[in-house]
């Protein structure tokens, strides 16, 4: 795939007229992909695809065309030339872009993380295997992951990465299920067969009678992914710069320090230790490193390069939103957290997130899935879906009463066009006075 970029970007090259500049941006993955359904196996094969972006820029005015790459030179040839004529062509019809900016002259890079894939057959045969005699939905994807940058001023920019991710659930009947999800680069069967066996487990407890508890404000453990669902909701509009200068963000109190988290909650864009690049479309190189949030208080912005001019800022983000959220971990036990709810509830997976209330940062959605009644510690009983409707400044502010030490890897398995390359790292979450409203 890389030499499919570097025979574009020679081509592109010997395009270009005076005054003219191009940026070429690539993706591309070779995947197994497999969907399950009633533990059975119901639709596999695999995507090899390549599809390139590329910005024509002359005298302020740029244009984009986006299209697939076959990997056959003289085909490839073809649909660069003709969508370089239709870039030229369209251009001086366009406004002047005061907002667009393109990475100048840099030190090329690449940024190799190979892994040790299953087969698709032995992941397969791991997953429906320890699964045996239940009712199993999931999906699962391996595969080569590759993201590419070149520019006309000979910036170059290579990214790729192997790895795996399976999300699967195991069903009791209608809503009552448990979720389950492995990801990484470096494949352990055991691991897999240990995390089926331990949703099996919990799906004994979905056969009981379920509860519907009265609305009203329960001691609660988040596990990691629930907790996720809550961060993805303000992660849309909460971290950016654009959002902050135009005072759009849902964490404008914590931004502007009229409102503090706990001091346990640290939150980066941490792009060396996620799944995605660390350039852009538009080719910068981005830090290891944002913070956004350091024990307690706002810590800083994810700026775009296109904010980035607009608010003379440097460029430390592809988008303003995070693709590798992480969270310092706390010092509460995972295996401990349970039995530190007491009385309460045990919530595995939200769904449904959406802001209620900008100015609380007030996040409403559904409970899902495993979602379990504790008694003196211990899960008794599945609940039924039940809405909340909490405060981001509560929920991580005075009612945060620990973070687990453990965080769980949660890889986005989105396929929409292409596999995602988002991930998050975050710990479990015990919290008093979680609000459920009906």
């Amino acid at each position: 795939m890389r030499r499919t970029l570097e025979q574009a970007a020679d081509l592109l090259q010997g395009l270009m007229q005076p005054g003219e500049a191009f940026s070429a941006y690539f993706e591309g993955e070779d995947s197994d992909f497999a969907r399950l359904n009633g533990n059975r196996i119901r639709q596999a094969g695999n995507v090899l695809q390549r599809r390139l972006t590329l910005d024509l820029m002359i005298d302020g005015r740029h244009a984009e065309a986006e299209f697939p790459l076959t990997g056959d030179p003289d085909a490839d040839a073809a649909q660069l030339r003709a969508a370089t004529a239709g870039l030229r062509a369209l251009i001086p019809h366009l406004p002047s872009d005061p907002y667009h900016a393109c990475a100048g002259p840099g030190t090329p890079d690449e940024d190799l993380r190979p892994g040790r894939l299953p087969g698709r057959a032995e992941l397969l045969e791991v997953l429906t295997g320890t699964a045996e005699g239940l009712d199993l939905v999931g999906h699962c994807a391996s595969g080569r992951l590759c993201r590419g940058f070149a520019g006309s001023a000979g910036q170059w920019h290579w990214f790729e990465t192997e790895r795996f991710s399976l999300d699967w659930s195991l069903y009791h009947r209608a809503d009552k299920a448990v979720k389950g999800r492995y990801a990484g680069r470096e494949w352990d069967p055991e691991a897999l067969a240990s995390r089926v066996r331990g949703t099996r487990d919990q799906l004994e407890i979905m056969a009981r009678t379920p509860v519907r508890p009265e609305p009203g404000r329960y001691r609660v453990f988040l596990a990691p992914a629930a907790l996720a669902e809550i961060l993805s909701v303000v992660a849309w509009q909460g971290f950016g710069v654009r959002a902050a200068r135009t005072r759009q963000t849902p964490l404008l109190r914590l931004v502007d320090g009229d409102a503090e988290l706990h001091a346990q909650v640290s939150l980066d864009e941490h792009l060396a230790g996620g799944q995605a690049p660390r350039f852009g479309p538009e080719g910068f190189a981005l830090p290891d490193r944002v913070a956004l949030i350091r024990d307690g208080r706002h810590a800083g912005c994810l700026a775009d390069s296109r904010s980035a001019r607009e608010y003379g800022v440097p460029v430390n983000a592809a988008a303003e939103r995070p693709r590798s959220l992480e969270m310092a971990p706390g010092t509460l036990a995972m295996d401990d957290a349970v039995r530190a709810v007491g009385d309460g509830l045990l919530i595995a997976d939200l769904w449904y997130g959406n802001l209620s209330d900008r100015a609380r940062c007030a996040v409403t959605g559904m409970t899902r899935y495993a979602c379990l009644q504790v008694a003196d510690g211990i899960p008794v009983a599945p609940v039924d879906p039940m809405r909340f409707d909490v405060s981001l400044y509560q929920l991580l502010g005075p009612d945060l009463l620990g973070l687990t030490r453990e965080r769980e890897t949660l890889v986005d398995t989105g396929t929409y066009g292409q596999r995602s390359t988002a991930s998050a790292l975050l710990p479990g979450a015990l919290v008093r006075d979680f609000p459920l409203t009906l």
